[in-house]
Formats: C-alpha cells, structure tokens, sequence
C-alpha cells in the first residue's frame, strides 16, 4: 500500500505543476528592432558658409555698421580637439558707403559634444584699402566662438572677434557674427 500511496502522490504532484505551467505559457522574447545608431558628426574636412553680423569701432568713433559675408575654411579634428584655418570676406555697410573687409584666421578648439565645438580664434584682417575715411583699416584679431552641428553637413556658428587696430589714425573693432557653413 505504501507504493500505492507514493505513486499517487507523485502523480498528483506532476498533475498540478503540470496545471501550474499551462496556466502560464511560455512566451518568445518579441524581437525589438536595433535602431542605427548615428554618427558623430564629421568636423574633418573643407566648408564653405554665409554669415551676418555687426562691426563696431571702439571710441572715439563708436559706430556701429552692419555686414555680410563669405567665409570658406578647412578643419582636422583629433579626437575631442579641432583645429582649422579659415579665409572670410565681409561686405560692411557704413554710412554713407560700403567697403570690404577681409580676413584670414586659425582656430582651435574642444569638443564639448559630438556636434558641438566651443573654440578661440586668431588672425588678421585687413579693409583692402578702402578710400572710405572712416573704414576699419588693418588689425590683429583674436575672439572666441561656437559652432554647433543641426545635420550631417550644416552647422551653425557664432563668434565674437576683438580687433587691435595697425593702421595708424584706425580705431580698434568689435566683431560679432553669426552664420550658416556646408560641410564637404
């Protein structure tokens, strides 16, 4: 009896755990899609960009005038730093004239995102002789900006430059620019 007695135990107990596991199913894992996961933007390379902004000339004449410009430029970036050089024309509309205003800098600065670039900037620039009496004439530059990446190939810069004046009877400059560069 005692054999008996076991056996029927034993079935009860795979009877009920057998009614425990079809009470809850097993279920395949649902399979989730892998997202790409994009790339960091790429601030190697040549670009090429548009900007606007202000030039004001430090006291005694104090004026400010409003400008346009062209800026083209080549980057290397090493890991979290980017180092680059950039050649710009601006056209600057002071009253009652208009002159050009060029200038030629290097910049180097951090990676404080994949798409972000905090940077100084040094070079110079020059009026390419103007006749306008009071146009900006020759200076030394050095300022600091930002760039920030909104595609692939589009980013958006804003710089401030300070210009010390090497032209004799020439004001010092404030710079300020903001603009649109496609990356090649």
């Amino acid at each position: 009896m005692k054999l008996k007695s076991i056996l029927l135990a034993g079935a009860a107990v795979v009877a009920v755990s057998g009614a425990a596991l079809a009470a809850d199913p097993i279920m395949p894992t649902p399979v989730v899609p892998v997202a790409p996961i994009p790339a960091a933007f790429d601030w190697n390379g040549f670009y090429a960009g548009v900007r606007v902004g202000a030039e004001n000339q430090v006291a005694p004449i104090s004026d400010t005038d409003w400008l346009i410009g062209v800026e083209i430029g080549v980057n290397a970036a090493y890991d979290m730093f980017v180092m680059g050089a950039e050649l710009a024309v601006d056209a600057v509309f002071e009253q009652p004239d208009a002159f050009a205003y060029g200038e030629i800098t290097a910049r180097g600065g951090v990676l404080v995102a994949p798409e972000v670039l905090v940077y100084g900037t040094v070079g110079y620039g020059t009026d390419f002789g103007s006749t306008v009496p009071q146009a900006s004439g020759a200076h030394v530059l050095a300022g600091l900006g930002a760039e920030f990446a909104v595609t692939d190939s589009v980013s958006l810069d804003a710089r401030y430059v300070y210009g010390w004046s090497q032209t004799a009877g020439k004001t010092d400059i404030h710079k300020f620019t903001v603009g649109a560069n496609f990356h090649f």
